[in-house]
């Protein structure tokens, strides 16, 4: 092809027709141009397909790990209240009379509160896309902003559980050391395995019952119980909002 407009102009000037010979020259310039042009628009256009092709994935990939975050979430919350049931059961039964409760109901009633918890919840697929830069890639701005506002409410949860971890740690657990067996706690519901047995000593774990200081101590337990549902909650309904808007997202594009 160059080779022929290469003929044509020497042509023309052979031909001393210098005159065509400009306005060929430019229309050949125009032809150049609108064919830079044209590589241009078809090399944008597959940069621009090859972006929405990486969104996409992005948003699928995030959309499979908040969706079993969510699975996680609901776990959690589920387990926290049941926790908070028994917790207020046994501090509907504290008080300075003779406890009328069992000694099993007693011990089966701690063994649920004698733990703390914490949301097993991933963020691996995201930090790994934060990091990329492709969480950019997302258009939708709506998405990126609830997103970093999820993150937000998952640290405030996670400090929340660090805070009733170490409470429970430096708190509740001493202080029970000194009134009940987790011998005899743990073995209730383990009673064929030999490595669980029930003490040796005898002695009356409702007698906690009757303890001021535990009465409060269980109080606080039952109140961290109280705020990590409440935040639960509220991570819970931030991860159906960015699911709804990913989901959405992906439908229009």
């Amino acid at each position: 092809m160059i080779k022929f407009f290469r003929q044509v102009r020497h042509n023309l000037i052979k031909q001393n027709k210098t005159s065509k010979y400009f306005k060929y020259a430019i229309g050949e310039i125009i032809l150049v141009v609108i064919g830079i042009l044209i590589a241009l628009s078809i090399n944008n256009w597959n940069q621009e397909r090859q972006l929405k092709k990486t969104e996409e994935a992005t948003l699928k990939a995030l959309i499979s790990e908040f969706q079993s975050n969510k699975n996680s979430i609901q776990v959690c919350k589920e387990l926290v209240e049941r926790k908070r049931l028994f917790g207020d059961s046994i501090r509907k039964e504290m008080g300075p009379e003779d406890p009328s409760l069992s000694i099993y109901k007693m011990n089966k009633w701690f063994g649920e509160i004698g733990a703390t918890n914490r949301c097993a919840i991933s963020v691996s697929i995201l930090e790994d896309i934060q990091s990329s830069g492709y969480l950019k890639i997302i258009e939708n701005e709506e998405i990126r902003r609830n997103i970093s506002k999820w993150s937000s409410d998952l640290k405030e949860l996670e400090r929340e559980e660090e805070e009733w971890a170490s409470e429970f740690s430096n708190i509740f657990y001493p202080y029970t050391n000194k009134w009940i067996s987790w011998d005899n706690i743990d073995n209730i519901d383990n009673v064929d395995n030999p490595h669980y047995f029930d003490t040796k000593f005898k002695f009356d774990p409702r007698l906690i019952l009757q303890q001021f200081e535990f009465s409060n101590i269980i109080s606080v337990h039952t109140w961290r119980m109280k705020r990590i549902i409440g935040m639960t909650d509220k991570l819970l309904a931030q991860t159906e909002k960015v699911l709804a808007l990913m989901q959405e997202e992906l439908k229009t594009s």
